[in-house]
């Protein structure tokens, strides 16, 4: 079974991990994509006010990656 909140992307499993910054009230842009067994964790500087903004702010982000939008950002070698 999937984890809360991950999204099913062309294939691949897009898996918010977002959180609250320590004395504030933004939530950070924090993700994991996997495919099948493998994974790999990405970030960005982007902030969020609540935490399903954040979670939404992951998935688009993650399909960014997906479809190769988002330089220095590889899914090389995870298929």
């Amino acid at each position: 079974m999937p984890p809360m909140n991950a999204l099913t992307y062309r294939g691949w499993t897009i898996t918010p991990r977002t959180f609250q910054i320590h004395g504030s009230s933004q939530w950070t842009l924090d993700l994991v994509i996997g495919y099948r067994t493998k994974q790999r964790a990405f970030s960005g500087p982007k902030t969020f006010h609540t935490e399903q903004a954040a979670i939404r702010g992951c998935h688009a982000y993650g399909r960014r990656i997906i479809d190769g939008r988002v330089p220095y950002c590889s899914l090389e070698n995870l298929r």
